[in-house]
């Protein structure tokens, strides 16, 4: 078989089975590469919330067989008066036999709970299943895996059994003339009568490297999901139909065409990177059981449609004392809010919910410029600057719906480096916002409002051979000026001004020890602002102090620190100009931390603090808090 038919015979025959390199992750069957060796723990308890979080990767092979385990379980616990449990646990243990290169067979076993205590619709869920699986590579660089196997599913007390059954395939860089083929596919159905769950993904590029500079690649993309799910039926419905549950079906189908193209020497000056998307999204909703009883504008389900163009386009200049880049971005999305009739339906229902459902329908247009740019001017000083602008309309075709707006958002940035010295560098920047929303509608105009922020910070990096130390201080003003404060008293325009100054340095004391700090401190202002004068009335003022100070000692691949955090929030208010303390927070804890690293594949870290905490709104108080984490590369 010549190269083109070969090309032709893939893509008729195999194409329908294949999957793209860059969804690699969604294939649970078919892998690239093999799983690491990997274990991962934390423990974390502030306050009165705990934490657990484990992930456990594992990659056994012995000749031909193979065995993969990946876990990952995460739980927090929050104590209060009304305490909560959420327990999330994702387990999977596949393991297979190959049976020479072309063919493989295994067996897989996949378990998924969720739990929640709280009283929400769905805090009860879990997915188990036994699979029979093989791998065939009937060409290079082509994999297909179908599956079938046996499926118990629980949500809300309720227990489905069923098979599950389908297909993955691979089609990994392959080369049909000029063009690298890229494609995958996923099948699966699961049915668990009375629900039934599919999952349908398809992926397809092309990949045309006419030269070294210049690269196109055309992908398209189809992804449906449905998933079906109880909830508690009313008593007309349950009586009638005999249940306790009523099912819902959500079924979201997206399909995405998108074309990207590179060019290393456009006009043998620049790099130019170009895309261009089109989405088109459902999310579609049904319920299984209706009577014609009791009906009301709730009693329909609804469709939503959506559809994006995008656009985006990168132009990138370098020189030896020079870079700069300037990106375009455009964005078109329209979404309508669809309401589903039904046979015996009564007219009057339909009408207010398709009303309500017609309000959510919106439109928006986004556009965005970028540039940022960094100039070496000499071997010691950079400057950098970045500057962005960007615009949004949203409009809402419903005459009840008044949150039409438009934005505008402008960011400039600008940074000069100095390196002084090899131990020494400094910086000094500066920072400008303005965001201007204006509401169309005089229902919401109330809210149209200017807000500017100015940043200015400088700092600096010492690195000595006995001392360490990064310091920054930066000072922010933010001014929200709303353009109709005079007429509506509860809108005034009101500014937040702050310094804040944070430390990190390391002091090297024996070859054993060190002291090392952190800490910050941060002095707010909040007041009513007149913009015409540029005068403000200062309302609140906070204090806020946090310093880690600590002693650390090293032995070999360990480490123990011991040390205090100190953490301080005063609150004041004013009163004709002067300040008075409203509120007082303090916690000081005694520190320790330890660490070990061994052989830079396991890392064990322990830290613990233990809280006395003051405060002017109850009596003093102790907590405890600790945090483990365990990583371990094997």
């Amino acid at each position: 078989m010549n190269k083109a038919a070969t090309t032709l015979f893939l893509f008729f025959v195999f194409l329908p089975c294949l999957f793209a390199q860059s969804q690699l992750d969604s294939l649970d069957i078919i892998k690239n590469a093999p799983l690491s060796n990997y274990f991962y723990n934390n423990f974390d308890k502030q306050l009165n919330t705990f934490n657990l979080h484990s992930i456990l990767l594992m990659n056994i092979k012995a000749n031909s067989f193979h065995f993969n385990v990946n876990e990952n379980y995460n739980t927090t616990y929050i104590r209060a008066a009304d305490a909560s449990t959420r327990d999330e646990h994702v387990f999977s243990a596949t393991g297979y036999y190959d049976m020479g290169s072309y063919y493989n067979l295994g067996l897989s076993v996949n378990n998924n709970i969720y739990s929640d205590s709280r009283q929400i619709e769905i805090n009860q869920a879990s997915t188990s299943d036994l699979l029979v699986f093989s791998q065939i590579n009937p060409f290079d660089k082509i994999s297909i895996a179908p599956f079938v196997g046996y499926e118990n599913n629980r949500q809300i007390g309720e227990n489905d059994y069923g098979a599950i059954y389908g297909g993955e395939g691979l089609l990994n860089n392959y080369s049909a003339s000029d063009f690298i083929l890229q494609s995958q596919v996923k099948f699966q159905n699961e049915d668990i009568s009375p629900r039934k769950n599919t999952l349908r993904f398809f992926n397809f590029a092309a990949i045309d490297s006419f030269s070294n500079d210049f690269r196109n690649k055309i992908n398209f993309q189809y992804f449906q999901n449905r998933k079906d799910f109880f909830y508690l039926a009313d008593s007309t419905t349950a009586a009638k139909f005999n249940i306790t549950n009523n099912i819902q079906s959500r079924i979201e189908t997206i399909n995405v065409l998108e074309d990207s193209l590179s060019y290393d020497r456009f006009l043998n000056l620049f790099s130019l990177d170009l895309a261009g998307r089109f989405t088109w999204r459902t999310i579609d909703r049904d319920t299984r059981y209706r009577t014609l009883t009791n009906q009301s504008a709730s009693s329909f389900d609804t469709k939503i449609n959506e559809s994006k163009l995008e656009f985006e386009s990168t132009t990138s200049y370098l020189t030896e004392n020079f870079f700069g880049a300037l990106r375009f971005d455009y964005s078109e999305r329209d979404e309508k809010h669809l309401t589903k009739d039904f046979t015996g339906s009564i007219r009057s229902f339909y009408d207010e919910r398709s009303d309500l459902e017609s309000m959510n329908n919106n439109t928006a247009e986004r556009l965005s410029l970028s540039f940022i740019g960094g100039l070496k001017l000499s071997s010691s000083d950079v400057l950098s600057f970045s500057l962005y602008q960007n615009r949004l309309r949203y409009d809402t075709p419903s005459l009840d719906n008044y949150d039409d707006r438009d934005e505008l958002l402008s960011i400039v940035r600008l940074r000069y480096t100095r390196e002084l010295n090899p131990f020494l560098n400094v910086f000094i920047g500066a920072e400008g916002t303005v965001n201007h929303i204006v509401y169309i509608y005089s229902e919401e105009s109330s809210n149209n409002n200017i807000n500017r922020i100015i940043k200015l910070s400088t700092g600096g990096t010492y690195s000595g051979q006995t001392i360490s130390s990064t310091n920054s201080f930066e000072v922010s003003a933010n001014y929200t000026v709303y353009d109709f404060e005079d007429i509506i008293q509860n809108y005034q325009s009101y500014s937040f001004r702050q310094f804040s100054a944070t430390d990190s340095s390391r002091i090297k004391l024996t070859d054993r020890v060190d002291f090392v700090h952190f800490g910050y401190i941060k002095l707010s202002e909040q007041g009513d602002l007149k913009w015409a004068s540029f005068s403000t009335n200062p309302t609140r003022y906070l204090q806020e102090v946090f310093s880690i100070p600590k002693l650390v000692l090293y032995y070999n691949r360990s480490a123990v620190s011991f040390g205090l955090r100190i953490y301080s929030l005063n609150t004041y208010s004013y009163k004709d100009l002067v300040k008075s303390l409203d509120s007082r927070y303090l916690s000081v804890a005694p520190l320790t931390e330890f660490s070990l690293i061994l052989r830079k594949s396991l890392n064990i870290s322990l830290i613990g603090w233990y809280e006395f905490i003051s405060s002017s709104s109850q009596a003093g108080t102790q907590q405890a808090n600790l945090s483990m984490n365990v990583k371990w590369n094997f």
